[in-house]
């Protein structure tokens, strides 16, 4: 009986030892944080609620229109998600950064971010760019995001699906604060 406890105890304290490990691997960045400076613009963003001129555009047809944003979260959706800072992916891209600037790149085409660019300012990003694609033997998506901080974002996207044919799409927002 006695063996038993100590065989649970030593159990107990080991369990405890790997999730620390494994909560504490979650919470490294090993890149700029794209999630959590993108997030957080979301919640600057949605206090601020600036006017947006936003344009859209489908091939040749487009469409201009000043609206308010009601979920920043969502607008921002695919910057969020270009988020490279997974533990398994720390080894997958290359950086090469100087005082003014940040380049991330893939190593590998299979990573659907493959590039992403920050020029800074004064330590603060003032320009962010990212690359993302999917390809598969159904369909091709590139994405181009570009983001000034406080002025304006645009995303194109250039999307060639078997047998439907290839659209290319076009967001920009000017925001008026």
């Amino acid at each position: 009986m006695r063996n038993l406890i100590k065989a649970a105890l030593l159990l107990f304290l080991i369990s405890g030892c790997f999730s620390d490990a494994e909560e504490d691997q979650k919470n490294v960045n090993y890149f700029f944080d794209i999630k959590s400076y993108f997030s957080n613009t979301a919640k600057k963003l949605a206090k601020t609620n600036p006017l947006i001129l936003k344009s859209v555009s489908k091939n040749e047809a487009s469409e201009t229109k000043k609206i308010k944003i009601k979920d920043w979260q969502q607008e921002l959706a695919l910057f969020i998600d270009a988020d490279i800072n997974k533990p398994a992916w720390k080894d997958r891209y290359v950086k090469d950064s100087t005082a003014i600037k940040i380049i991330y790149t893939a190593k590998e085409k299979d990573l659907k971010t493959q590039k992403i660019v920050i020029n800074m300012m004064l330590g603060a990003p003032k320009k962010i760019e990212i690359e993302t694609e999917i390809t598969n033997f159904l369909y091709q998506t590139r994405e181009q995001l570009v983001y000034y901080p406080d002025s304006c974002y645009s995303i194109k996207k250039s999307q060639n699906v078997f047998l439907l044919g290839q659209n290319n799409y076009k967001i920009t927002g000017l925001l008026k604060f």
